[in-house]
């Protein structure tokens, strides 16, 4: 009869050791998901965050050329084209700034598919110049670039109301409003982020040929 009891006291002793290596097991796994979890919320926390700031600091870079953006003719005529170029995957432009900083440039924004990427260039624009052509332009510096998408658009305010088009090429005057869209290309049916920019300079019927009109300081908006 012992040795029977014995016996018995040995499985049940067994089961019970066999009992708290599953639940130790159970434990150990929960944690490791959780350590992972937390991990993986820390390290998309801080890409996110990263992200913004990428984002924050294109968007500023972008702003200030359009603050320094001029009203330059291309010809003699009173209804003489500008020296702008807007499609929805590039923006061309001149710049004005105070020559004791910085000379008068062309800037050129332009989206890149592969690897994607919104690249900015620019190139001094010599007295005289305009257009785009035969300028020696700077090594081209990534505004934003990953997984993004971008498009720009152009508007004019009429008594009808804003018309939005996708070009704005070989016009007499700059666009009321210039939009810039972002997606992310993970998920395309967030809605995009928005940038409006307007440009506000003198009237360029009041510059002569070869010269431009410069901004006022509230080019933004």
């Amino acid at each position: 009869m012992n040795s029977v009891r014995a016996r018995k006291d040995e499985g049940f002793a067994l089961l019970e050791a066999l009992v708290v290596l599953m639940l130790t097991a159970l434990v150990l796994h929960a944690l490791i998901l959780t350590v992972s979890l937390v991990t993986r919320s820390s390290a998309a926390a801080s890409q996110g965050a990263a992200t913004l700031e990428e984002l924050a600091t294109g968007l500023a870079a972008m702003r200030r050329d359009f603050a320094q953006i001029a009203a330059v003719k291309t010809g003699t005529e009173a209804n003489a084209p500008l020296l702008f170029y807007g499609s929805g995957e590039a923006l061309g432009f001149a710049t004005r700034t105070d020559p004791q900083l910085e000379p008068d440039q062309l800037v050129w924004i332009a989206v890149r598919s592969r690897p994607p990427a919104l690249l900015r260039s620019s190139a001094i624009r010599v007295p005289g110049q305009v257009t785009f052509e035969r300028a020696r332009a700077s090594a081209p510096i990534a505004i934003f670039e990953g997984a993004w998408r971008w498009r720009f658009s152009f508007a004019e305010t009429t008594e009808r109301g804003t018309i939005w088009t996708g070009s704005w090429i070989g016009q007499p005057k700059l666009p009321d409003i210039v939009r810039l869209e972002i997606w992310d290309r993970s998920d395309e049916r967030r809605q995009p982020l928005t940038l409006m920019m307007s440009p506000h300079v003198d009237s360029p019927s009041a510059c002569r040929d070869g010269e431009s009109c410069a901004g006022g300081g509230n080019a933004t908006r």
